[in-house]
């Protein structure tokens, strides 16, 4: 059963079985006396066996994990695709509040007449709050459990909603913008406490298995989507035959029903749900890594200071933070934050500016790359079953995923303006393929935020999405200097190919799937300057 009904993937020990393999050694990992090498090439990391087994020897182990796969097996939806569908559901309310400003914008302006200055101003607002709550919310997350985090985010975001016209009756803009930082705000903690609270559902890789790491982190992406591609109709329906006061607190009244949804169908881990299956609870029990506490000793002794349980002000040992592996995930999220942004904030300029595409035309134009966008990240799951068919390893495939999407989204990018006297619609497809390829992530970089720390998801979480924010407000205000001073949209197309192929290039080089504190304790690469963690 290599899909379940939901097509999120399914127990891998029965895959195994179909194929004739043995399901307590797929389990437990290699024979007794097998060498160490096999062991790392079979697994792609020191360890992917269960917490609760040593190996093929705890046969006992092994055959109570087969039997609550086969009991599996008569169930159509596993509690887990359940909860991966509740977070991309999370990520689409998210979005749609976070993107309602844009369409009703222009409803506001008719009766408020707010300028284009202003529009912008408005436009930064929800960025500006993000920047300040990622770190803490994942460190909440970390702290206070991810679904309590994300229950007040989502609530105190739709409360917002709610708020908006009161806001600009009773002060005008200053209020629109003020809710909008706020809402901002407290969306913020959302992304990283996602990642928190996926290592809680999704299993490690384990060999003749899919990857569901993979999997949950595409559930996310997804969201957004989905999201950005309902709220626009949505909300220009809404504000034309109600008016933006009611389109704004419809919206804030259907993300609150979401948010009583969530409460009751979600839960913080596999233990604490009411409706997962004695067998799925055994399997997920024997697979998804344990919450480690970050007070260790090691040999008996305390590690010292600089070491990995010497937490700072940061939140973060100094060995974890300044890892090679560790930057080679955020040097991804800043080069994809840059690309992926310009192509939704500089677009509309592009057609109306050098195309010379109208509003009402333009807007045909502006959606496909969205279209595009969802579904590749809609067909991430098949591509990661493919590559494991082909036989990568996870390390494998998260390069593979990742620097396939940032060099051929370069390569796409990087000869349109030089085809802008042709039919508008080729740079549409080159623009369309080109955020098709950056929906390859959530299985690459994304999904490593997973691999790269068991300790520390929620802060690494917070500090990646924190410099992914900074890349999306710096990315837009580096384009306009670019065009203020060379008026080359060939420098700007250019500037985000090569920010993609650094970025490919240095993933490529230092990427693990290894949990850094792993690495540092077993002393497998010095920090500041460190070697690869070669596997597979």
């Amino acid at each position: 059963l290599s899909v379940n009904s939901c097509g999120a993937p399914s127990c891998p020990q029965l895959e195994t079985r179909s194929r004739g393999m043995d399901p307590k050694k797929t389990l437990g990992g290699p024979a007794k006396g097998a060498p160490a090498t096999e062991l790392r090439k079979r697994t792609a990391s020191p360890d992917l066996r269960p917490r609760s087994a040593s190996g093929a020897a705890n046969s006992k182990e092994a055959e109570k994990v087969q039997k609550a796969c086969a009991e599996m097996a008569q169930q159509r939806v596993l509690t887990r695709t359940v909860q991966g569908f509740l977070l991309l559901g999370t990520r689409m309310v998210q979005q749609s509040m976070r993107n309602a400003l844009s369409p009703l914008l222009v409803f506001m302006s008719k009766e408020l007449n707010i300028s284009t200055s202003q529009k912008g101003t408005l436009l930064s607002a929800i960025a500006f709050g993000y920047f300040f709550t990622q770190v803490p919310g994942g460190a909440l997350a970390d702290k206070l459990g991810a679904k309590n985090v994300m229950t007040v985010s989502l609530a105190l975001s739709a409360m917002c909603c709610l708020a908006v016209p009161s806001s600009v009756d009773a002060m005008g803009m200053p209020g629109l913008w003020a809710v909008m930082a706020v809402m901002g705000a407290v969306q913020g903690p959302l992304f990283p406490t996602s990642t928190v609270y996926l290592s809680k559902w999704m299993p490690k890789k384990v060999e003749g298995g899919t990857d569901e790491k993979a999997w949950g982190t595409s559930m996310l992406d997804i969201g957004i989507s989905v999201g950005a591609l309902i709220v626009i109709p949505l909300a220009n329906s809404l504000a034309g035959a109600l008016g933006w006061r009611l389109a704004y607190q419809l919206i804030g009244g259907m993300s609150l029903a979401f948010v009583g949804l969530w409460m009751i169908l979600a839960a913080e881990e596999p233990r604490r749900c009411f409706y997962i299956s004695r067998a799925e609870l055994e399997f997920l029990d024997a697979t998804v890594p344990k919450p480690q506490s970050k007070a260790k000793v090691v040999d008996g002794e305390s590690s010292g200071a600089g070491s990995v349980d010497s937490v700072g002000w940061t939140g973060l040992p100094l060995a974890v933070a300044t890892h090679s592996g560790l930057w080679a995930v955020f040097i991804a999220h800043i080069a994809f934050n840059y690309g992926a942004y310009y192509l939704t904030n500089w677009s509309p300029t592009y057609y109306a500016e050098v195309l010379k595409v109208s509003p009402a035309d333009a807007k045909y134009h502006l959606m496909m790359p969205h279209i595009t966008n969802l579904a590749s990240k809609s067909l991430n799951p098949l591509l990661v079953k493919l590559v494991e068919r082909l036989g990568f390893d996870v390390l494998a495939a998260r390069r593979i995923f990742t620097t396939t999407g940032f060099l051929l989204a370069a390569a796409c990018l990087l000869p349109v303006y030089q085809l802008s006297g042709l039919n508008p619609w080729i740079s549409t497809v080159l623009f369309s393929a080109a955020n098709a390829f950056f929906g390859l992530a959530p299985s690459g970089f994304k999904a490593n935020y997973l691999d790269i720390t068991e300790k520390y998801v929620g802060v690494i979480s917070g500090y990646g999405n924190t410099l992914g924010t900074v890349a999306s407000w710096v990315g837009p205000q580096l384009v306009a200097k670019l065009l203020a001073n060379f008026g080359s949209w060939d420098l700007v197309l250019a500037s985000v190919a090569v920010s993609n192929c650094l970025a490919a290039l240095i993933y490529a080089r230092y990427s693990v799937v290894t949990p850094i504190e792993q690495l540092v304790l077993a002393k497998d690469a010095p920090f500041l300057k460190v070697k690869a963690h070669k596997e597979g």
